[in-house]
């Protein structure tokens, strides 16, 4: 039987020279792990079609096993030992074709402790993770929110979305309550503070508040996300800036083909700034038309899974209320739709 490479992610449980099995266009494939593999790193690796009625060694599926085999107990502990996460939104068929607004979903991949995350990732750094969230993905979230909140008001529609595994399991849930704001014209001015809340297992564990202030606090092209424990204490500010970013990156006409990226500012409660978080365009191929967000979300080394739940939370935050508005903005539907506000201050380019 010939023999093809491919790239994956090698699965939890799964050391150098074990074979696993992948599923490929509905087809399992059975895949040997190379000599220098680790767990949750991408590899080339040959992979064979699994003849009917031959029977392999049992192996742990790419998606819905991940977590189980590790022995990872629902809740937020899957966020500890990773150095990031990487999620990436699916655009659905439907709002291709109408333009109407469709539940959002996303699927996540890990980004192994050690990775060097660059702080421009580009479309080329990230390409490994994003065809693993989309091929291999550990998690996936969809939202569940009303019909009416998401046409007429989708910059402040509410909703519930659970991170499941294949297996249907919840391990967070995001629920964001609706809070339609007539007056909503960041950074200038607004009337009710868009947030969201993420539990684990039915307890509280973060929250994220939008706090922008008047322009003259935040900078004229600047919002500003400050998240919270879940005592209400606050732990991180996420801080979107249009023109520019202390991180080093530069934001102007940001995710898009003349620069692929969005890069958040990140600082601790004491002001000191911490590895940002990005938002990357996913470059010159299909992703630009089926992808509408592609986040590489990074945590601090040494933060516990809650302070990581409150970048997660600020992240998810950002892409419902600044990367949504863009999206408005991009299907003239800001005044028909619920924006509320002006235009956002850059528009994404796909």
């Amino acid at each position: 039987m010939q023999m093809q490479q491919m790239q994956v992610q090698v699965p939890a449980g799964v050391s150098a020279g074990q074979n696993f099995q992948v599923n490929v266009n509905g087809q399992l494939m059975n895949v040997q792990a190379t000599a220098n593999a680790g767990e949750s790193m991408m590899i080339q690796a040959p992979a064979a079609p699994i003849a009917q009625g031959v029977a392999v060694a049992a192996s742990p599926t790419p998606f819905g096993q991940q977590l189980a085999q590790s022995g990872v107990a629902p809740g937020n502990t899957f966020l500890e030992g990773v150095g990031g996460l990487y999620a990436r939104q699916h655009l659905e068929v439907f709002e291709l074709i109408t333009g109407c607004e469709t539940k959002n979903r996303y699927s996540f991949a890990t980004i192994p402790h050690g990775h060097v995350i660059p702080v421009n990732p580009g479309s080329s750094w990230s390409q490994q993770y994003r065809s693993a969230a989309g091929f291999n993905p550990l998690l996936k979230a969809k939202e569940e929110s009303e019909c009416f909140e998401r046409v007429c008001c989708p910059l402040f529609r509410g909703f519930q979305m659970d991170f499941r595994d294949g297996n249907g399991t919840s391990f967070i849930t995001i629920n964001r309550p609706f809070k339609c704001d007539p007056c909503y014209c960041q950074p200038m001015c607004s009337c009710n503070t868009q947030e969201l809340s993420i539990s684990a297992m039915g307890a509280p564990v973060a929250s994220a508040k939008e706090t922008t202030g008047m322009c003259c606090s935040t900078g004229c092209c600047a919002r500003q996300f400050t998240t919270y424990d879940k005592d209400s204490k606050q732990m991180y500010t996420l801080k979107v800036d249009g023109c520019s970013s202390k991180s080093g990156g530069c934001n102007f006409c940001a995710p898009g083909l003349c620069n692929e990226n969005l890069t958040v500012d990140i600082t601790d409660s004491q002001g000191g700034l911490l590895p940002p978080s990005t938002f990357v365009w996913p470059g010159c191929n299909c992703g630009g038309l089926t992808d509408l967000s592609n986040m590489v979300i990074q945590f601090p080394d040494g933060t516990s899974a809650d302070e990581r739940t409150a970048i997660l939370a600020g992240m998810m935050l950002i892409e419902f209320t600044v990367m949504e508005e863009r999206r408005q903005q991009e299907k003239n539907n800001n005044n028909g739709g619920g924006g509320g506000g002006a235009p956002a201050s850059q528009e994404m380019e796909r």
